[in-house]
């Protein structure tokens, strides 16, 4: 009977660690934003990964999902950079140089929604599976790139 209830424990412990693997991710980008959603995930999923099979399956997966979040946040600043360089270098070329004209709204708002976007979808997505791996049950997100094997 006592070994059925520290089966029980360690499991419900599993599940703790795979909740906060998925939550660690959003936590680390709330402390450190360029890189903490990554860093977050893969200390916990480093620190458990070889006590359970599922804390170690659920830590990949959070892992692989935030490094598919932050190369997403990387391709947009470099969209971003090239857009306003090529804005600022025409309106250079063709107007007043440095004098604004009131068309960097459209740019701003490019980068600044697209990067709100991304940053919601991680939490949405994060919370949906720190839900599940709570739960025991395994989640799989609906893209991400599988570098971490």
């Amino acid at each position: 009977m006592e070994t059925q209830k520290e089966d029980i424990r360690a499991r419900k412990d599993d599940r703790t660690w795979g909740f906060l693997a998925h939550l660690g991710g959003v936590i680390g980008q709330a402390f450190f934003s360029p890189v903490g959603n990554i860093i977050g995930a893969l200390v916990i999923w480093l620190f458990k990964r070889n006590e359970s099979k599922f804390v170690d399956i659920e830590g990949k997966e959070a892992v692989n999902f935030q490094i598919t979040i932050s190369l997403l946040m990387v391709a947009l600043n470099i969209i971003n950079g090239i857009a306003w360089g090529v804005w600022s270098f025409t309106h250079f070329l063709v107007n007043e140089p440095f004098v604004r004209h009131g068309h960097w709204d459209t740019e701003f708002f490019f980068t600044f929604g697209f990067s709100k976007v991304i940053w919601a979808v991680n939490l949405a997505f994060s919370i949906i599976a720190a839900i599940q791996a709570n739960k025991g049950n395994h989640y799989r997100y609906p893209f991400s790139l599988r570098l971490v094997k």
